[in-house]
């Protein structure tokens, strides 16, 4: 770990602070005054130094969901996510200390800090370049098939009244639409983007984009892939990422912020009729490098450690049967890791961390549609305080659109995106659609096909290749 740390803090706070804090309060895309924000934190943990904040990332995204006038309130107990600009390790176990300090004293419910670390989408954009003169197999279609996605279809099981959310880097309705006109996209969530290519604005300042008016990319490919198994969903955009997310250098904290507005959020949304069912969380992103991360065993570590408040944040809504989350298993398998793997991080034991490790969520590893296991796709087992086995199971990636080759499904996001799309077929059927999200997940880990001639469970495909007629 370095002499200077990315940081983000979460609080839960009661009444009389909060009282303090709701002037300031400001959703995107309204702006809000950090400086003001910094002073009443180091007043509020009787700090020595003014915290430089690089954002607030619970306000940094404001819901913009069809049908929904407003968000919910902020209210005392609600989990607020800050990101702090860099400190020193001697400020750094002060503001733990202030923070102990302050809980004992009831100025705060509830505190967390992490080590804020970048993130990606789970993408590749070639196999093994070694191994293969061109490095897509099959299209789309073939995909489907080894799956057996057509059960879905058979079964009345078309994602009717389930909503699924896409986390990644922002959905490009246009395209969406052009691919699946009846898509019922119903908005999203407000989010920033940072860095460079944007439209202009202030120097290093975040613009804000509407849901559904990202560039085409990443989350318009995962959003085809659920719906080329579940076309009836109720679709959102949640641009945790930013599309040059890799300028600002760290994001895991504007993640952790999503994912404790969630648990916020999704009982708010399940006041409207038409989004009462069940909710479905894609996550075709991954931690690449735990370079800068806390060591194991020091409670900011992110990736060994599923007490750390990020691990906390995405195993809170699947514990309280709030969403089904499916994950991306990452790019370091060790035969052809991506490029932006740590060399500490690839391979057997070493490529599966943090979120992707948690118990509680399906994490999803990628072979080629043939059932050849693709070699980089992220291996077991996870870290042991996890108490997982992982990946949970396997889909296909690595293929092209049905109509157009240049359009290309990759990495273990595209196999995340069909496991999503298994679970939301799952959710739209009756006689699995009440099951607990531990026990839907327990389900498809148990109803898989196994790869020719693999000994499962394994460190490469865990239980085997998801089977959607198995699963309903």
């Amino acid at each position: 770990m370095s002499d200077t740390m990315l940081l983000f803090l979460g609080l839960r706070l009661p009444e009389d602070p909060l009282t303090r804090l709701l002037p300031l309060w400001r959703v995107a895309p309204q702006p809000y005054d950090m400086s003001a924000v910094a002073d009443f934190l180091g007043s509020l943990l009787e700090l020595n130094f003014k915290p430089e904040l690089r954002g607030v990332p619970s306000w940094d995204f404001g819901l913009s969901v069809e049908g929904v006038e407003k968000p919910p309130p902020l209210k005392a107990g609600d989990m607020v996510v800050f990101a702090l600009a860099p400190l020193d390790r001697a400020r750094t176990t002060e503001l733990q200390n202030q923070l102990n300090r302050a809980i004992q004293e009831r100025r705060v419910i509830e505190g967390r800090l992490s080590v804020d670390l970048p993130i990606a989408p789970a993408d590749v954009n070639v196999w093994c370049p070694n191994q293969s003169p061109f490095p897509l197999f099959g299209q789309r279609d073939l995909a489907l098939a080894r799956i057996r996605a057509d059960a879905a279809g058979a079964r009345g099981a078309l994602g009717d009244n389930v909503n699924v959310i896409i986390m990644d880097q922002g959905i490009n309705r246009a395209v969406l639409r052009s691919y699946f006109l009846d898509a019922k996209f119903r908005g999203g969530w407000i989010a920033p983007e940072f860095g460079r290519g944007g439209p202009p604005g202030p120097p290093g300042a975040p613009r804000f984009v509407n849901p559904g008016d990202w560039p085409d990319g990443h989350a318009t490919k995962m959003a085809e892939t659920v719906l080329s198994i579940t076309p009836h969903v109720n679709l959102f955009d949640l641009p945790l990422m930013p599309s040059h997310i890799i300028d600002l250098g760290s994001f895991l904290s504007w993640a952790a912020g999503v994912y404790w507005l969630l648990s916020i959020q999704i009982p708010f949304l399940r006041q409207f009729p038409r989004y009462q069912g069940p909710w479905v969380l894609c996550n075709a992103w991954a931690v690449y490098n735990l370079a800068t991360d806390a060591p194991a065993g020091d409670p900011l570590n992110y990736g060994q450690n599923p007490l750390n408040f990020m691990n906390l944040a995405v195993a809170a809504l699947p514990r309280a049967g709030l969403a089904d989350v499916v994950f991306a298993a990452g790019n370091c398998g060790q035969f052809c890791p991506d490029s932006r793997c740590g060399p500490a991080d690839i391979g057997p034991g070493h490529s599966i961390h943090g979120v992707a490790a948690i118990a509680d969520v399906l994490t999803v590893g990628a072979v080629r549609s043939d059932t050849i296991w693709l070699g980089y796709s992220s291996q077991g087992p996870a870290p042991r305080d996890f108490a997982s086995t992982k990946p949970d199971l396997c889909a296909p990636s690595q293929f092209a659109h049905p109509t157009d080759w240049n359009r290309s499904y990759t990495g273990t996001s595209t196999a995340c995106a069909l496991a999503t799309g298994a679970i939301a077929a799952a959710r739209s059927y009756a006689p699995t659609r009440g099951l607990t999200p531990a026990a839907l997940r327990a389900r498809a880990v148990t109803s898989i096909s196994v790869p020719a001639g693999a000994s499962v469970p394994n460190e490469r495909h865990g239980a085997g290749i998801i089977d959607i007629n198995a699963l309903l």
